[in-house]
């Protein structure tokens, strides 16, 4: 065989790394950085090419101590210095030990001088190398961690999104870093844990974010004997998602959602639900809340969340939903029966998802077909129940609620419980019977698998 077709035989089987640099630079991006540094030992050609990737993505679990770690990450910025190309920053650092044993490890670190031999002091520094990153996603077990932090490190003008988990230490911190970030889109808060820092407001005042998760956790603020109630206070115009969880807070404010957004809601507004009865105050919050909420797209509610407008609704009605066209609910049994009254709130749904908890065979379940909702007489097409049926009266009057009343509904899908052959084969003979308003409706049962089959073996039963 000749030198010229074995060259050519060599080049066709690697082609890849005749690629530009900054082509096989965007390829590593895409794969995490423990898998991007692997290639160096590929050959002579992507010896170097990892270090000029656009991202830097780190857990502590990826190495066998936090020395390695530390040591990695400040060898890579300090021989990237000086160079634009890195564009995301996220790094785990879930500690499964004491600081102060992490601290004796960093005591032969390189690149650090010997009098910063804490953690706090290395982030700082990390994340000011990487001042001009415009994804930064920094996880922390440890919230105290942060006390030392500067705030300037966040003051950066290129930042598009920012994930904080148990980073800030306090309401101000956040606020004015939020507000130092004038291209912001993308923003998510986590605060789990115990910590000392009492936060009364989370202040999210920005004009070009786009998506907002706030999660945070019912342990993760120490009240004071003076505390009269947590908030949230929301001002983004262009937001077009929003998640919030949140357990502790009374009070949520947000000044303007889009037409177009999608809302995601799991609060309690720190209520009682021992008592069916709610005061007067409590009462204007949450309508406030919920109306704040009407001009949405698509939205999701907890169990939680529903138990309120359940409560809610024992005084007031409900505003009208006129944009929603889908609704995901998670409904407590206690809370099912409103269902229709949630409903006539919402007269062009056309996607409703129903999961169902603490469900209880042997409880009535009445659904009134009195006054039926607009929505089902007119723009209902899509029903799923994705709570498993086990054949209990209330799962069968719930599938016949819709089956009898939806007048243009095109699908209506369950999960079926497994059991014996016998007890799916008189289940599915009901539903069969179920008389259909829409004559076009077609009800797709999935069988649920047990835990050791194949995940993905199914079985459909089609009914036309």
């Amino acid at each position: 065989m000749s030198e010229r077709r074995v060259t050519c035989r060599r080049t066709r089987e690697d082609r890849i790394s005749l690629l530009p640099d900054h082509l096989l630079c965007q390829i590593l991006s895409d794969v995490p950085t423990k898998t991007a540094v692997v290639t160096s030992v590929l050959s002579t050609r992507w010896r170097t090419i990892w270090i000029s990737t656009p991202v830097l993505d780190l857990h502590t679990h990826d190495f066998p101590n936090f020395y390695a770690f530390a040591s990695f990450i400040s060898r890579f910025l300090y021989f990237s210095k000086g160079s634009s190309c890195l564009h995301k920053l996220k790094l785990d650092l879930r500690f499964g030990r004491p600081i102060r044993d992490i601290s004796n490890e960093l005591r032969n670190l390189e690149f650090v001088s010997r009098r910063y031999l804490d953690p706090s002091y290395l982030i700082t520094q990390w994340i000011n190398n990487a001042v001009k990153v415009q994804h930064l996603d920094i996880r922390l077990l440890h919230p105290r961690i942060v006390d030392m932090m500067p705030l300037s490190i966040y003051t950066c003008v290129t930042l598009v999104s920012l994930k904080l988990y148990n980073v800030y230490p306090n309401d101000a911190f956040l606020e004015k870093l939020i507000s130092s970030c004038p291209v912001l889109e993308d923003l998510t808060v986590v605060r789990h844990g115990e910590t000392d820092y009492n936060l009364e407001v989370l202040r999210v005042d920005s004009k070009s974010l786009k998506s907002l998760v706030v999660d945070l956790d019912g342990n993760s603020f120490k009240y004071s004997d003076e505390d009269t109630g947590k908030a949230v206070v929301i001002d983004a115009p262009r937001l077009t998602y929003l998640s919030l969880e949140d357990y502790q807070s009374t009070s949520f404010v947000i000044s303007k959602l889009g037409l177009s957004a999608k809302v995601n809601v799991n609060v309690s507004f720190d209520m009682d639900f021992d008592t069916d009865v709610i005061d007067s105050s409590k009462t204007s919050v949450v309508g406030t809340f919920i109306t704040m909420l009407s001009t949405v797209r698509d939205m999701t509610l907890s169990g939680t969340t529903l138990q309120v407008i359940s409560l809610y609704l024992k005084h007031e009605p409900l505003p009208q939903f006129p944009y929603l066209i889908r609704f995901h609910a998670v409904f407590y049994n206690s809370d099912l029966g409103k269902l229709p009254n949630i409903l006539e709130s919402c007269p062009n749904l056309k996607s409703l998802v129903l999961e169902l908890e603490e469900f209880k065979v042997n409880e009535v379940l009445v659904l009134s077909s009195y006054s039926i909702p607009e929505c089902l007489r007119s723009s209902l097409e899509c029903v799923e129940i994705r709570t498993p049926i086990r054949g209990a009266v209330p799962a069968i009057e719930l599938v016949n609620y819709f089956l009898e009343n939806s007048a243009v509904l095109k699908k209506l899908k369950m999960c079926l419980r497994r059991g014996r052959m016998n007890e799916e084969s008189n289940i599915l003979m009901e539903l069969m019977r179920l008389r259909r308003c829409s004559p076009s409706c077609e009800v797709v049962v999935d069988l649920e698998e047990l835990k050791e089959t194949c995940h993905n073996m199914m079985r459909y039963y089609n009914f036309l």
